[in-house]
């Protein structure tokens, strides 16, 4: 049996909803206010999700990591958070201080509201519920966001509703940033289907496409990643000595994209699905409009064998 439990702390930033499944040893732990974002995942004592610590430290590492932040209105990069839309200028927050960057959109520490909850011998399913008014810098399109998780056994389904509720149209992509946790990363081999691989300036803003630089699938062994894909089928494959993680994620449009970062600690790796291309603003690749009164419907499912 699923049960959901609402676990409060002194710091609100570290409050987290609890799911659990006592016989399957399964335990998950969102945090409505850093963008509902899932930060544990585990079954039969296998860590499958590399999520941060439930203390300051671990909001450093959110900040620094963004450990599967939902990234929305736009994933990855736009340089000097600079865009144009339907002849109108716009200057995003550019949070990358260092690249002079907009980056990951800005829902990642924002507060969603718990907003339904379900449970059964089987399953769990909980949605949680940000509205947007439209005050971001860069970004005046009011709109709102519903993330909904669906737990069963050996499946997390993500189910984003977007819902334009202003007068205007708006250009947006999303995408999720989980970094799937290894203890033998070296061991571990990486699936996906690509067209071609992202050719990135000193900015880590695509300027061009090439050829695949590895032969896929490839053993991780000694590479340090921090490469874009297009893909040509939405689906990617981790496996790992400890368990296969597999991401398949609907999309729109004909190609759907593939970030992949290695971080330096190797404890783990980031494979990132995305609706769209980084710079998406200004390249177009991948970019989706969303009319007034229009709902965007994206869904990823993360199956996982032990």
């Amino acid at each position: 049996m699923y049960y959901i439990k609402e676990i409060n702390h002194k710091n609100p930033l570290l409050n987290v909803v609890s799911i659990i499944n006592e016989p399957t040893k399964f335990q998950s732990l969102i945090y409505p206010n850093l963008g509902a974002t899932l930060q544990q995942l585990s079954t039969n004592g296998i860590e499958i999700i590399d999520g941060i610590s439930r203390n300051e430290g671990g909001l450093k590492t959110y900040k620094d990591k963004y450990n599967s932040s939902f990234l929305f209105p736009f994933p990855s990069r736009i340089p000097a958070g600079k865009y144009s839309f339907q002849n109108s200028e716009f200057e995003l927050e550019r949070n990358e201080k260092v690249l002079n960057n907009a980056l990951h959109g800005h829902i990642h520490n924002k507060t969603f509201a718990l907003t339904k909850k379900e449970t059964s011998s089987n399953s769990a399913r909980i949605t949680f519920t940000y509205h947007n008014n439209g005050n971001a810098k860069g970004y005046p399109f009011p709109y709102q966001l519903e993330i909904t998780y669906i737990f069963n056994e050996n499946k997390l389904t993500l189910e984003f509703k977007i819902t334009n509720v202003g007068n205007s149209s708006f250009p947006f992509g999303i995408g999720w940033h989980p970094y799937f946790k290894t203890k033998y990363l070296a061991k571990s081999i990486l699936n996906f289907n690509a067209i071609s691989q992202l050719q990135f300036n000193d900015k880590m803003v695509p300027e061009s496409e090439t050829l695949l630089k590895y032969d896929v699938p490839f053993n991780i062994k000694t590479k340090e990643l921090d490469d874009g894909f297009v893909l040509n089928k939405p689906h990617a494959t981790i496996k790992t000595h400890e368990y296969t993680a597999q991401l398949d994620f609907s999309s729109n449009k004909p190609n759907s994209y593939l970030q992949v970062y290695t971080p330096p600690n190797r404890a783990c790796i980031a494979v990132e699905p995305m609706t769209c291309s980084p710079n998406s603003f200004n390249n177009k690749n991948g970019l989706l409009i969303l009319e007034p009164s229009e709902i965007y419907n994206w869904n990823i499912d993360l199956k996982y064998s032990i």
